[in-house]
């Protein structure tokens, strides 16, 4: 494979810029930067000192072997018809999708372009760019073997981790990536509110809460999942489980979440040994 470091940027929302400023501190070349709100564009390039900022997704591609579409899924086929005009033949094009396949580069790959996804595992909360985002998470990286080859490549540019995907897969791995960041943040405004009826603000609960939260992922990499798993549930503590139920019944949203997790939660008990009539008296309270 030559040997390819320039590249061009469409899309420049969180993810474009935290690569974009990633691979540029490993002396990659920005060439250009694309956004539909030239503002976006300019704010990239004067934060990362070099590229052209245009609302032009063609510029990219006329200056570029290396293209990625940095933009939201509902945007993608659009960028696709825009820049499918260009002469694209050997150049390389990603999305950083985690739950769309490179099928939807298709356009470009019967053209003649190496396509693949190029997702990064990993959350961009803000819109300057973290160092070291991208040091020792996993790529999700599907597409044409030339493509993934250089998705390797630039993986190890970034000290990332790979994991090879099917296209059929991504939606389910997406889901589980989704979950994990997305849906523990609910979780966490969910207790947030608890803590706010007791007098406990934000800052107060996180700082409680923290070292709890990292000994769980802490037990959960040395023990596994299941075995990590404890409170009253796993005890068969259906005292407590109808005293948090009482204090769930305030609040909707997080009653609905709680019986749905801790009706889960019954089934390792279950794989665990947990007497039938201890399993009988906590489904009961749950359902």
């Amino acid at each position: 494979m030559r040997k390819l470091k320039d590249f061009s940027i469409i899309g420049a929302g969180r993810v474009g810029t935290a690569l974009a400023a990633a691979l540029t501190a490993q002396n990659w070349n920005l060439k250009v930067i694309v956004d539909s709100v030239p503002e976006k564009a300019r704010r990239l390039r004067k934060m990362i000192g070099q590229g052209q900022a245009s609302a032009e997704a063609s510029q990219a591609v006329r200056r570029s072997e290396l293209i990625f579409l940095c933009v939201t899924d509902s945007q993608i086929e659009k960028v696709v018809r825009q820049i499918v005009k260009e002469e694209v033949q050997n150049k390389y094009f990603f999305h950083t999708s985690g739950a769309l396949s490179s099928s939807l580069l298709a356009p470009l790959k019967e053209k003649g372009a190496r396509v693949g996804s190029f997702h990064p595992i990993q959350t961009f909360a803000t819109e300057t760019p973290e160092k070291n985002l991208f040091r020792g998470i996993f790529i999700g990286l599907e597409g044409q073997p030339e493509a993934v080859r250089l998705g390797l490549k630039i993986a190890r540019t970034l000290k990332s981790q790979v994991i090879l995907l099917s296209p059929e897969n991504k939606p389910a791995y997406h889901l589980a990536c989704s979950i994990s960041s997305n849906f523990l943040v609910v979780l966490l405004s969910e207790i947030k509110d608890i803590m706010k009826s007791i007098g406990l603000d934000e800052e107060t609960t996180l700082n409680l809460l923290t070292p709890l939260l990292n000994k769980t992922l802490h037990n959960v990499k040395k023990l596994g999942i299941e075995a990590s798993l404890t409170g009253p549930v796993i005890r068969g503590d259906a005292e407590t489980v109808k005293k948090h139920l009482e204090i769930t019944a305030r609040f909707p949203g997080l009653d609905r979440i709680y019986r749905a997790m801790a009706l889960e939660a019954l089934k390792i008990a279950e794989k665990h040994g947990l007497e039938e009539y201890r399993l009988k008296a906590l489904k009961r309270l749950l359902e």
